[in-house]
């Protein structure tokens, strides 16, 4: 009698875990849009020529993330070859004309960044945006000479990037 009443307890705990589990299923939404820490996106002309000049914008907004609530948020738009001829102002602690502070900002509505770039080389160029938040401090952001942040040494919380084919 005994061996019944645990068997029938063991089936009825694996049927309720089961139901629970396909019920959260059931629940979640399917768009995952509403499951993104910021809404980013790159806008450029698709072709671009070596020496002319080429504009790229990067749009922001806050998804499920406030940038308030946050130590530390960055955006950075990595360009590739590209020389940066103009940006945006923005400040930063490394002094780079394509990464920009976000910390404390209001990103309830789309906020627009844009750079001047001078296509340097023939072929496909792909430009990357990211909003990211320093692992550690500030000093331990792995950021080259020309201003590219290497995505392995920070938390990204969204990435977007556009191809740009560059003619001779």
């Amino acid at each position: 009698m005994q061996e019944r009443t645990v068997l029938l307890l063991v089936v009825v705990l694996v049927v309720s875990t089961a139901a629970a589990g396909a019920a959260v299923n059931l629940f979640r939404p399917n768009d995952a849009v509403e499951w993104r820490a910021f809404n980013l996106a790159v806008a450029t002309n698709l072709t671009g020529a070596v020496g002319s000049p080429l504009q790229v914008s990067v749009s922001v907004r806050q998804g499920m993330l406030n940038p308030r609530t946050l130590t530390d948020v960055f955006l950075s738009l990595d360009v590739g070859t590209m020389q940066v001829r103009s940006s945006t102002p923005g400040t930063n602690p490394w002094g780079y004309p394509t990464v920009w502070n976000l910390t404390g900002l209001d990103l309830s509505s789309p906020r627009l960044y844009n750079a001047t770039v001078v296509p340097t080389q023939a072929g496909t160029t792909v430009v990357y945006a990211m909003v990211w938040v320093p692992l550690g401090s500030l000093a331990s952001v792995p950021i080259d000479a020309n201003g590219h942040v290497n995505p392995a040494g920070v938390t990204l919380e969204a990435v977007a990037s556009q191809s740009v084919v560059v003619t001779a």
